[in-house]
């Protein structure tokens, strides 16, 4: 495997050389961006890492974590699982723990695109396990012939990521 600084890419929207594997993610949830603007406030909340809906739909964001083929490091999308009310108060009782990653894993429903290349990825069966010092949750996909459970177990080409970064930060489709 070749060392993770030699990933570097030129950018096509840009032009710019791009050293390092670039950390992609949703700010929100799926369910968030349909709700009606005049609405938002009222209807939810939301932070950096949790979000609660009509205080009954709990979500709260981890990594999804892919492996960069030919590269020792992973590629890492931040996206959104929902909880039970249950699992997500234990979320928020562990949240500024600093040695939590012994907890139980928690089960959700994976609630983020991961746009361009995976639209319906609404709803697989997930796992989050928590991790220590404050890092975001892993997010395990359910092992199934989904692309996205499988990209997350057979890995992710650099071309798909450039193509990524370019549609994130620049709009390119």
């Amino acid at each position: 495997m070749s060392d993770i600084s030699t990933f570097k890419f030129t950018c096509s929207c840009c032009d710019e050389i791009h050293r390092g594997v670039p950390n992609l993610g949703s700010n929100a949830p799926n369910y968030y961006f349909s709700i009606p603007d005049e609405e938002i406030k009222k209807r939810t909340f939301l932070t950096s890492d949790t979000c609660v809906i009509d205080d009954v739909h709990f979500f709260v964001r981890g990594c999804l974590e892919i492996p960069l083929i030919g590269h020792e490091e992973v590629f890492s999308f931040g996206a959104w699982v929902s909880l039970s009310k249950e699992n997500f108060e234990k979320f928020e009782s562990l949240y500024d723990v600093k040695e939590r990653r012994d907890n139980e894993p928690m089960f959700g429903w994976f609630s983020s695109w991961v746009w361009p290349f995976y639209t319906d990825t609404e709803n697989i069966k997930s796992i989050i396990h928590l991790r220590n010092d404050g890092i975001r949750p892993y997010i395990e996909l359910e092992p199934t012939e989904h692309p996205l459970a499988l990209l997350q177990s057979e890995g992710i080409s650099s071309e798909q990521v450039i193509k990524m970064y370019e549609y994130y930060v620049h709009g390119k489709k």
